[in-house]
């Protein structure tokens, strides 16, 4: 646990991250109309291919249930891990809690992360913090263990991601390793630079000084404000440390909910009856969760399908298979996970609002 001081300094983090989700009226305006044009993107691309689908009704009947069921669980235990990875480093900055709570705030999270235009991910993350902290965690653990978990699973999803493109024709095997290869470097050249608070606060500070001058980027509190809230993000960096075996722990648990969302959308293929193309499985999936990244529109709707529809057409699915995989995938891993998520925030406030 922190000290007093850490923890008063750390509220103030966590009200720049609540500043961060806030939006002013036209920002929203925007960020709806981007993510209706991102939605009919997707409905453009999808519904021509499944208007030619013959009876397409009777396709989706036949689909194999075991398959289904897989799906689903799998698409859970993918959310499920991620939680678990979130919990870990929660443990290993001394606040022990339990799975149950946990994975209630990692499902409304995600919830908040995959529906909200834009801010979708601020929301995600200030809930996070703003929940774990009213469950008994201090904010700063709460504050680090959330950007830990999201930057740990991106980096595992990240480094091998050359090696898909090279399945698949992209690039060359060699070129594929050499990226792998340079990704690596970059990671340990970042984990050297984390592990040193001086050199995280130099860099911290020279990029607000740069970024402080850009039209977009007027916000004066970043470097008068005191305490700052630069120093307040590097101190948080500071402040904890895991042993190897906690962090080999967590980079298994990221591996594995990636594998588990992977493989979701291979038993999409599967279900249909159709034979699997791992390789172009593999290289929509990675469009899939780049679209994501972006945060352009609620989880990536629009390029994410029009990716994968073009990754498994590529990859010699036919264009009508293609699109039924795609609206059964998304449909699971993005309308309804979120919709779980959405349920158990009503039954968590319904269950503060009764206490």
């Amino acid at each position: 646990m922190i000290s007093p001081r850490h923890e008063s300094i750390s509220r103030v983090a966590l009200r720049e991250v609540m500043r961060a989700g806030r939006r002013p009226t036209w920002r929203l305006v925007f960020d709806w109309v981007l993510a209706a044009a991102g939605i009919g993107v997707a409905a453009w691309q999808l519904a021509p291919t499944l208007a030619a689908v013959d009876d397409l009704g009777a396709r989706l009947a036949a689909l194999h249930w075991n398959w289904l069921i897989a799906i689903v669980a799998l698409s859970v235990g993918s959310l499920f891990a991620y939680g678990e990875l979130h919990r870990r480093l929660l443990r290993s900055g001394g606040a022990r809690m339990r799975v149950r709570t946990v994975q209630t705030v990692n499902f409304i999270a995600d919830a908040f992360a995959e529906t909200l235009p834009s801010a979708g991910a601020a929301a995600g993350t200030a809930y996070t913090v703003a929940a774990l902290r009213s469950r008994g965690a201090d904010t700063a653990l709460s504050l680090w263990s959330a950007v830990v978990a999201a930057l740990l699973s991106a980096v595992v999803l990240l480094i091998p991601a050359p090696l898909v493109f090279s399945a698949n024709g992209l690039v060359t095997w060699l070129a594929a390793l050499a990226l792998c290869c340079a990704l690596l470097v970059a990671v340990a050249v970042a984990w050297w630079v984390v592990r040193r608070p001086r050199s995280v606060r130099w860099v911290a500070h020279k990029i607000v000084a740069t970024a402080r001058h850009l039209p977009v980027v007027r916000d004066e509190r970043w470097v008068r404000e005191k305490p700052n809230p630069v120093d307040i993000v590097t101190e948080r960096i500071a402040a904890f440390r895991m042993p190897a075996r906690d962090w080999t722990w967590c980079v298994l648990v990221a591996l594995l909910s990636w594998a588990a969302d992977y493989v979701a959308l291979a038993s999409c293929v599967a279900a249909i009856g159709e034979p699997v193309p791992w390789s172009s499985v593999a290289l929509g999936y990675l469009a899939v969760q780049g679209s994501i990244g972006l945060q352009l529109t609620p989880a990536g709707a629009g390029p994410a399908e029009a990716g994968l529809l073009a990754s498994l057409t590529a990859g010699g699915m036919a264009a009508a298979s293609a699109a039924v995989v795609v609206v059964l995938y998304r449909a699971i891993n993005w309308v309804g996970l979120a919709a779980i998520g959405w349920v158990v925030f009503g039954v968590t406030a319904r269950k503060h609002t009764r206490t």
